[in-house]
């Protein structure tokens, strides 16, 4: 298997509350794949957006995205909107998927991104991760 490579954009600002979580998964996902965490980067045309009005996916179809996408060697880039969400113009152009269909604060659906990144890194290791 080739060696997972994942970026992560977010586009806001990261509230003192949830630093400390976030940082712990990143760290936790930085040893498992070779991961980039950017804040307010360039959207490259690959880039999968998250977003209230994307599509809503389960944990095993985002494993299975990740673990298609991946498997070509390519980097997978994610990116998370500003507050107040992302222009028209860019959403037109980009897959969008959403993590919930209730509306999140960016740094929230930033962690839970975090969060279900980190499951399916683990499963692809066939490492268990509790439910």
């Amino acid at each position: 298997m080739l060696p997972v490579k994942i970026r992560l954009i977010n586009m806001g600002k990261i509230e003192r509350e949830y630093i400390s979580v976030i940082r712990e998964y990143e760290k936790r996902i930085s040893f498992l794949a070779h991961a980039k965490f950017i804040h307010k980067g360039k959207i490259d045309n690959e880039a999968i957006l998250l977003d209230p009005q994307g599509r809503e996916i389960s944990s095993d179809e985002f494993y299975e995205l990740i673990k298609n996408h991946t498997a070509s060697g390519k980097t997978l880039t994610f990116v998370v909107g500003p507050p107040e969400g992302f222009e028209e113009n860019i959403k037109r152009k980009k897959e969008s998927i959403s993590l919930s269909k209730l509306t999140l604060r960016h740094e929230l659906a930033y962690l839970i991104l975090l969060e279900q990144i980190y499951r399916a890194l683990l499963r692809m290791r066939g490492t268990s991760y509790e439910k």
